[in-house]
Protein backbone atom coordinates (compact mmCIF):
# COMPACT_ATOMS: atom_id res chain seq x y z
CA UNK A 1 0.00 0.00 0.00
CA UNK A 2 1.06 3.61 -0.54
CA UNK A 3 -0.39 6.99 0.40
CA UNK A 4 -2.35 8.30 -2.60
CA UNK A 5 -2.80 11.69 -0.95
CA UNK A 6 0.99 12.05 -0.82
CA UNK A 7 1.68 10.44 -4.18
CA UNK A 8 -1.39 11.39 -6.23
CA UNK A 9 -0.04 10.22 -9.55
CA UNK A 10 -3.53 9.28 -10.73
CA UNK A 11 -4.81 12.81 -10.10
CA UNK A 12 -1.88 14.36 -11.97
CA UNK A 13 -2.44 11.90 -14.80
CA UNK A 14 -6.03 13.15 -15.17
CA UNK A 15 -4.64 16.64 -15.77
CA UNK A 16 -2.06 15.38 -18.26
CA UNK A 17 -4.68 13.47 -20.25
CA UNK A 18 -7.02 16.46 -20.31
CA UNK A 19 -4.21 18.49 -21.86
CA UNK A 20 -3.41 15.90 -24.54
CA UNK A 21 -4.50 15.97 -28.16
CA UNK A 22 -7.98 14.35 -28.02
CA UNK A 23 -7.64 13.03 -31.57
CA UNK A 24 -4.66 10.93 -30.46
CA UNK A 25 -5.10 10.03 -26.79
CA UNK A 26 -8.78 10.78 -26.29
CA UNK A 27 -10.75 12.80 -23.76
CA UNK A 28 -12.32 12.25 -20.36
CA UNK A 29 -16.12 12.35 -20.38
CA UNK A 30 -17.49 15.81 -19.59
CA UNK A 31 -17.94 16.47 -15.89
CA UNK A 32 -15.78 13.52 -14.82
CA UNK A 33 -12.41 13.40 -13.07
CA UNK A 34 -12.16 9.61 -13.28
CA UNK A 35 -9.56 7.91 -15.45
CA UNK A 36 -12.10 5.16 -16.13
CA UNK A 37 -14.08 7.75 -18.13
CA UNK A 38 -11.31 8.30 -20.68
CA UNK A 39 -12.66 7.70 -24.20
CA UNK A 40 -9.90 6.70 -26.64
CA UNK A 41 -10.34 7.39 -30.41
CA UNK A 42 -10.94 4.17 -32.40
CA UNK A 43 -8.00 4.89 -34.73
CA UNK A 44 -5.65 4.89 -31.74
CA UNK A 45 -6.61 1.29 -30.99
CA UNK A 46 -5.28 0.01 -34.33
CA UNK A 47 -1.67 -0.28 -35.44
CA UNK A 48 -0.26 1.50 -38.49
CA UNK A 49 -0.26 -1.74 -40.49
CA UNK A 50 -4.05 -1.74 -40.06
CA UNK A 51 -4.36 1.96 -41.03
CA UNK A 52 -4.45 3.02 -37.38
CA UNK A 53 -2.42 5.45 -35.28
CA UNK A 54 -1.65 3.34 -32.21
CA UNK A 55 2.13 3.77 -32.40
CA UNK A 56 1.82 7.54 -32.90
CA UNK A 57 -0.57 7.85 -29.95
CA UNK A 58 1.69 5.76 -27.71
CA UNK A 59 4.76 7.84 -28.57
CA UNK A 60 2.81 11.06 -28.02
CA UNK A 61 1.59 9.98 -24.57
CA UNK A 62 5.08 8.82 -23.60
CA UNK A 63 6.44 12.26 -24.51
CA UNK A 64 3.77 13.97 -22.41
CA UNK A 65 4.64 11.84 -19.38
CA UNK A 66 8.40 12.31 -19.85
CA UNK A 67 8.07 16.10 -20.04
CA UNK A 68 5.75 16.64 -17.06
CA UNK A 69 7.86 17.77 -14.05
CA UNK A 70 5.06 17.34 -11.51
CA UNK A 71 4.37 13.74 -12.52
CA UNK A 72 8.08 12.86 -12.55
CA UNK A 73 8.66 14.46 -9.15
CA UNK A 74 5.83 12.43 -7.62
CA UNK A 75 7.05 9.30 -9.37
CA UNK A 76 10.59 9.76 -8.03
CA UNK A 77 9.17 10.39 -4.56
CA UNK A 78 7.10 7.19 -4.65
CA UNK A 79 9.97 5.07 -5.93
CA UNK A 80 12.69 6.46 -3.69
CA UNK A 81 10.51 7.06 -0.64
CA UNK A 82 8.39 3.91 -0.60
CA UNK A 83 9.27 1.25 -3.18
CA UNK A 84 13.06 1.03 -3.02
CA UNK A 85 13.20 1.05 0.82
CA UNK A 86 10.71 -1.82 0.79
CA UNK A 87 12.81 -3.75 -1.73
CA UNK A 88 15.90 -3.09 0.37
CA UNK A 89 14.14 -4.60 3.39
CA UNK A 90 13.31 -7.70 1.36
CA UNK A 91 16.93 -8.04 0.21
CA UNK A 92 18.13 -7.78 3.81
CA UNK A 93 15.68 -10.48 4.93
CA UNK A 94 16.86 -12.70 2.06
CA UNK A 95 20.48 -12.21 3.15
CA UNK A 96 21.43 -10.57 -0.14
CA UNK A 97 22.12 -7.10 1.29
CA UNK A 98 24.15 -6.93 4.50
CA UNK A 99 25.68 -4.10 6.57
CA UNK A 100 29.08 -5.36 5.46
CA UNK A 101 28.12 -4.43 1.89
CA UNK A 102 27.61 -0.85 3.01
CA UNK A 103 24.83 -0.15 0.52
CA UNK A 104 22.62 -1.61 -2.18
CA UNK A 105 22.23 -0.02 -5.61
CA UNK A 106 19.03 0.12 -7.64
CA UNK A 107 18.49 1.14 -11.27
CA UNK A 108 14.89 2.11 -11.95
CA UNK A 109 13.25 2.89 -15.26
CA UNK A 110 12.44 6.58 -15.66
CA UNK A 111 10.00 7.67 -16.93
CA UNK A 112 7.59 4.79 -16.29
CA UNK A 113 5.25 3.38 -18.92
CA UNK A 114 1.61 4.49 -18.65
CA UNK A 115 -0.82 2.06 -20.28
CA UNK A 116 -4.39 2.62 -21.47
CA UNK A 117 -6.81 -0.25 -22.12
CA UNK A 118 -10.23 1.02 -23.22
CA UNK A 119 -13.30 -1.17 -23.41
CA UNK A 120 -15.31 -2.87 -24.51
CA UNK A 121 -12.65 -4.70 -26.47
CA UNK A 122 -11.28 -8.09 -27.35
CA UNK A 123 -7.61 -7.10 -27.16
CA UNK A 124 -5.46 -8.31 -24.29
CA UNK A 125 -1.78 -8.80 -23.53
CA UNK A 126 -0.81 -12.39 -24.28
CA UNK A 127 1.10 -14.43 -21.66
CA UNK A 128 4.81 -13.63 -21.90
CA UNK A 129 7.91 -13.10 -19.84
CA UNK A 130 10.07 -10.04 -20.34
CA UNK A 131 13.27 -11.95 -21.04
CA UNK A 132 11.72 -12.61 -24.46
CA UNK A 133 12.09 -8.88 -25.11
CA UNK A 134 15.64 -8.46 -23.87
CA UNK A 135 15.14 -7.84 -20.15
CA UNK A 136 17.50 -9.30 -17.57
CA UNK A 137 16.70 -11.67 -14.72
CA UNK A 138 18.20 -9.10 -12.32
CA UNK A 139 15.14 -6.87 -12.69
CA UNK A 140 11.90 -6.74 -10.73
CA UNK A 141 8.72 -5.44 -12.34
CA UNK A 142 6.47 -2.93 -10.60
CA UNK A 143 2.80 -2.64 -11.67
CA UNK A 144 0.52 0.09 -10.29
CA UNK A 145 -3.19 0.39 -11.19
CA UNK A 146 -4.88 3.80 -11.27
CA UNK A 147 -8.39 2.58 -12.04
CA UNK A 148 -10.92 0.48 -10.15
CA UNK A 149 -10.92 -3.20 -11.14
CA UNK A 150 -14.56 -3.38 -10.06
CA UNK A 151 -15.41 -0.97 -12.89
CA UNK A 152 -13.24 -2.49 -15.65
CA UNK A 153 -13.02 -6.17 -14.72
CA UNK A 154 -9.31 -6.13 -15.57
CA UNK A 155 -6.73 -7.81 -13.34
CA UNK A 156 -3.04 -8.56 -13.59
CA UNK A 157 -2.43 -12.31 -14.02
CA UNK A 158 0.89 -14.00 -13.28
CA UNK A 159 2.37 -17.49 -13.05
CA UNK A 160 3.96 -18.56 -9.77
CA UNK A 161 7.36 -19.41 -11.27
CA UNK A 162 9.35 -19.85 -14.48
CA UNK A 163 7.65 -22.14 -17.05
CA UNK A 164 4.59 -22.65 -14.85
CA UNK A 165 1.17 -22.06 -16.42
CA UNK A 166 -0.69 -21.70 -13.13
CA UNK A 167 -1.91 -18.17 -13.79
CA UNK A 168 -3.72 -16.39 -11.01
CA UNK A 169 -4.81 -12.77 -10.57
CA UNK A 170 -2.71 -10.49 -8.38
CA UNK A 171 -5.63 -8.35 -7.30
CA UNK A 172 -4.76 -4.71 -6.63
CA UNK A 173 -6.72 -1.47 -6.39
CA UNK A 174 -5.60 2.17 -6.63
CA UNK A 175 -3.21 2.82 -3.74
CA UNK A 176 -1.59 -0.60 -4.01
CA UNK A 177 1.56 -1.80 -5.78
CA UNK A 178 2.39 -5.21 -7.23
CA UNK A 179 5.98 -6.38 -7.64
CA UNK A 180 6.87 -9.58 -9.48
CA UNK A 181 9.74 -11.22 -11.36
CA UNK A 182 8.53 -10.50 -14.86
CA UNK A 183 11.67 -11.68 -16.65
CA UNK A 184 11.03 -15.22 -15.40
CA UNK A 185 7.30 -15.46 -14.65
CA UNK A 186 4.89 -15.28 -17.57
CA UNK A 187 2.13 -12.72 -17.10
CA UNK A 188 -0.71 -10.92 -18.88
CA UNK A 189 -3.79 -8.78 -18.40
CA UNK A 190 -7.24 -9.98 -19.46
CA UNK A 191 -9.41 -8.17 -21.99
CA UNK A 192 -11.55 -5.25 -20.88
CA UNK A 193 -15.21 -6.09 -21.52
CA UNK A 194 -16.57 -3.00 -19.76
CA UNK A 195 -17.35 0.43 -21.20
CA UNK A 196 -14.63 1.95 -18.99
CA UNK A 197 -10.89 2.42 -19.56
CA UNK A 198 -8.24 0.64 -17.52
CA UNK A 199 -5.19 2.83 -16.75
CA UNK A 200 -2.01 1.59 -15.11
CA UNK A 201 1.70 2.33 -14.78
CA UNK A 202 4.61 -0.08 -14.85
CA UNK A 203 8.38 0.04 -14.74
CA UNK A 204 11.35 -2.14 -13.83
CA UNK A 205 13.93 -1.98 -11.08
CA UNK A 206 17.40 -3.47 -11.56
CA UNK A 207 19.11 -4.74 -8.41
CA UNK A 208 22.83 -4.06 -8.08
CA UNK A 209 24.94 -7.21 -8.18
CA UNK A 210 22.33 -8.96 -10.33
CA UNK A 211 21.73 -6.32 -13.01
CA UNK A 212 24.13 -4.95 -15.64
CA UNK A 213 23.05 -1.43 -16.71
CA UNK A 214 25.24 -1.67 -19.82
CA UNK A 215 24.03 -5.04 -21.11
CA UNK A 216 21.65 -5.29 -24.06
CA UNK A 217 20.31 -8.30 -25.92
CA UNK A 218 21.45 -8.42 -29.53
CA UNK A 219 18.66 -7.33 -31.87
CA UNK A 220 16.74 -5.34 -29.25
CA UNK A 221 16.57 -1.63 -28.50
CA UNK A 222 16.90 -0.25 -24.97
CA UNK A 223 14.48 2.68 -25.10
CA UNK A 224 14.16 3.36 -21.36
CA UNK A 225 16.10 5.86 -19.29
CA UNK A 226 17.29 4.79 -15.84
CA UNK A 227 17.92 6.44 -12.50
CA UNK A 228 20.61 5.02 -10.21
CA UNK A 229 19.92 5.12 -6.46
CA UNK A 230 22.12 3.82 -3.65
CA UNK A 231 20.59 3.05 -0.24
CA UNK A 232 22.66 2.44 2.86
CA UNK A 233 22.46 -0.87 4.71
CA UNK A 234 23.25 -0.42 8.39
CA UNK A 235 23.41 -2.63 11.46
CA UNK A 236 20.16 -2.57 13.44
CA UNK A 237 20.15 -0.51 16.63
CA UNK A 238 20.19 -2.78 19.67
Amino acid sequence: DYDTSKYDLGGVLVGILKGCDPTLVGSIREGSERLEDLVVPPLSLWRKVNSGQCETAQAYLSDQIASDPVFLELFDGLVQGAILPRLKERLIVAGVATPEDGSVTFYYQRPPTVRLQPGPGWAHVKPHNDSEYGHQYGELNIWIPFTDRERTGVDFWCASKHLADDYHPLVAKPGQIISFHGSACRHYVNCNKSDQTRVSMDFRVGVGGFFDPFWQMKGTTDDHGRMEVRLLVVHPVM
